[in-house]
């Protein structure tokens, strides 16, 4: 009988599976974006910078403009863009916490276990995808307050942002659970 752990050892050995290349030019486009916004937020934003909103768009929080900067740089960098590295940490090191659709099925050997990590890593960027524009919507939504007299947060952004990234959760989960991309794959048997 073989380990689980033994699965994954011997799945770490095997070439990785490339990411489809449509996700790629997404998730490249996606940092595109939000660098060029960040570098614009560099040259506009101003010293005192409204990072707080009501839900009517009312600022009632203000930062440093480093302050802000710092929550547009690192927020993604340390929490978002690293999301998609957990498909190695947990797929193949401890696959034993594999929480999804057929597990068994998927752990039993170590070429269904790198096809999983791939499934799921091309499903980890694309929430990553979805995270980081909402998070460019709330970069420029901070911009336009901080360069309009009432300091409000336009509500085309604040509402805007956040249905584009439930709508684009909702489309990744569907693909996720909906249809057969986690069923068994006969070309692994």
């Amino acid at each position: 009988m073989t380990t689980t752990n033994s699965v994954a050892d011997e799945a770490r050995g095997l070439p990785k599976e490339p990411t489809s290349p449509w996700i790629l030019i997404l998730v490249v486009a996606t940092v595109v974006v939000w660098l060029a916004v960040l570098a614009w937020q560099v040259v506009v934003l101003p010293e005192r910078v409204p990072v707080h909103f009501g839900s009517g768009g009312e600022p009632d929080g203000w930062s440093s403009k480093a302050g802000a900067l710092a929550f547009s740089a690192l927020l993604p960098l340390l929490l978002v863009l690293p999301l998609p590295l957990l498909t190695t940490l947990i797929v193949l090191r401890a696959p034993e916490l594999i929480n999804g659709p057929r597990k068994e099925w998927w752990t039993a050997t170590a070429p269904r276990l790198r096809r999983f990590e791939r499934l799921l890593r091309e499903d980890l960027w694309l929430i990553t995808v979805v995270t980081l524009a909402l998070l460019v919507a709330m970069q420029v939504g901070i911009v336009r307050a901080a360069e309009s007299p009432d300091q409000r947060m336009p509500e085309e952004l604040l509402f805007g942002g956040m249905a584009v990234f439930g709508v684009g959760l909702v489309a990744v989960m569907v693909r996720m659970y909906a249809g057969n991309r986690y069923a068994e794959q006969p070309d692994l048997d």
